[in-house]
């Protein structure tokens, strides 16, 4: 067999065919399609609706927290008003990330945030925006998310309010894009994108897999199991083919399965068990377990638990965010990387929104920034910084722009290696000294390279 194939108990497919489906997962027979699957635990867009809260507006600052903390350590520029859409739930890790990052980078820049759940349900997080938009005293920026694709229609809504928009993590499909044209094109509103690059971190998690599994295997066939978030997010798709690309590059690579775990731990869990039994059942092997998300890996490693297997040891499992949790299974080697730094697209979203407002002549655009692996050799010196992380310490009003014409320079490793440089004993500053004074020693150290 020449080319990475994926057994679904019918005829296997060349890679040619399989990088085709893959961009297309929902309408393939590849996801979901083994006979164990079951969708009957998963909620419906109505019991979203049901379980969506009343009050969705909340504050992003911590209880006693002055929103005035940007202005009182003379931030440059007048306060700023802006209101994030978050797709995802109160209390859900990664949104929890975005939300936190985007806190901390706002009380820098001097823009007072607030932050609306949209639940997991396109249609609330629409109502959101629109009720944003359409508000009194609506907000100078609204940070929108293209989840589902429910975003790109309020773009033409938002050309008839004075909101600016900018999009974080999921930006338009490419269908979406030959409607709406890109930041400022077709729609003046629209000021900003900003885009981890999803695919990258997919292919390098799958590379990583291989390289760590021949070292044991340095020949014959590998097996694997693919747990993917879901089908129809921009990000997803692009973490996909990511993930196609990176095991197309062995030839010797099979993965059996790509099932849709819906982002979470319990999904993963029961689906990882049951292709588990089907790989006993019918004499094979496995290898490596590829999983989009840190929640989805940890369902894995639970599940090989469960079957007597040492994740790590007798199954390699990636996974992706940089949530504590990946960071400690890192740590003790039952996974072999976590991927991530994306959530930080919430405090560049307020740098370009800073910026937007700070700048003559500021040109509308499309930032697209690196994510990065922490890994095994690494994890000492970062672990620690995201197993309990205070963003504050972070300085994200650095990363702003000089001019108009210039070009961000936003990479997540880049945070940690400054926070590493801020830390008190390092800078000599003692633990009680003020913001303002820590933000002023740490500036000289944006520009240390990542080990």
């Amino acid at each position: 067999m020449s080319d990475t194939t994926i057994r679904t108990g019918q005829p296997r497919l060349g890679l040619p065919r399989l990088i085709a489906l893959c961009g297309c997962l929902a309408l393939s027979g590849l996801v979901n399609a083994s006979p164990f699957y079951s969708s009957s635990s998963y909620s419906s867009s109505s019991d979203l609706t049901s379980r969506a809260s009343e009050n969705t507006q909340t504050s992003a600052y911590p209880s006693g927290q002055s929103r005035e903390r940007g202005a009182q350590e003379a931030i440059p520029g007048r306060t700023l008003t802006a209101t994030f859409v978050n797709p995802g739930l109160r209390g859900e890790r990664f949104w929890d990330m975005v939300t936190d990052t985007m806190q901390a980078a706002a009380l820098d820049l001097n823009i007072s945030l607030e932050v609306v759940y949209a639940e997991r349900n396109p249609y609330l997080l629409k109502k959101l925006a629109i009720q944003a938009l359409e508000s009194p005293a609506a907000p100078d920026y609204l940070l929108l998310v293209n989840e589902e694709q429910a975003a790109s229609e309020l773009l033409t809504i938002a050309d008839g309010h004075d909101t600016h928009v900018v999009m974080l993590l999921n930006g338009l499909t490419r269908e979406e894009a030959l409607a709406h044209g890109t930041p400022g094109s077709l729609h003046p509103s629209w000021i900003g994108s900003v885009i981890p690059d999803n695919h990258t971190a997919g292919k390098r998690m799958a590379t990583q897999l291989i390289k760590v599994a021949r070292e044991g295997s340095p020949t014959g066939q590998l097996h694997g199991l693919a747990l993917i978030g879901d089908t129809r997010t921009p990000a997803s798709i692009a973490r996909n083919t990511g993930m196609v690309a990176g095991f197309s590059q062995d030839q010797d690579v099979q993965i059996d399965r790509i099932l849709e775990a819906r982002w979470n731990t319990r999904d993963a869990e029961h689906l990882t068990a049951q292709y588990l039994k089907w790989v006993s059942r019918s004499s094979g092997q496995n290898d490596l377990i590829w999983a989009a998300n840190d929640a989805m890996a940890e369902g894995a490693i639970l599940a090989l638990e469960s079957a007597d297997l040492t994740p790590g040891v007798d199954v390699l499992v990636a996974g992706l965010n940089w949530s504590p949790e990946g960071i400690s299974m890192v740590k003790d080697q039952r996974m072999l990387l976590t991927d991530g730094g994306h959530f930080m697209a919430g405090a560049w979203a307020m740098v370009m929104a800073r910026d937007h407002a700070d700048i003559e002549d500021w040109s509308p655009r499309t930032v697209n920034f690196p994510m990065s692996a922490i890994t095994h050799d690494n994890v000492a010196r970062y672990g620690p910084l995201l197993e309990n992380p205070d963003w504050e310490a972070a300085d994200f009003a650095a990363f702003g722009l000089q001019a108009s014409r210039d070009d961000y320079e936003f990479d997540p490793m880049r945070v940690l290696t400054q926070m590493l440089g801020h830390q008190a004993p390092a800078s000599g500053l003692p633990p009680q000294a003020s913001a303002t004074q820590k933000k002023t020693a740490r500036s000289s150290a944006l520009m240390d390279t990542p080990q």
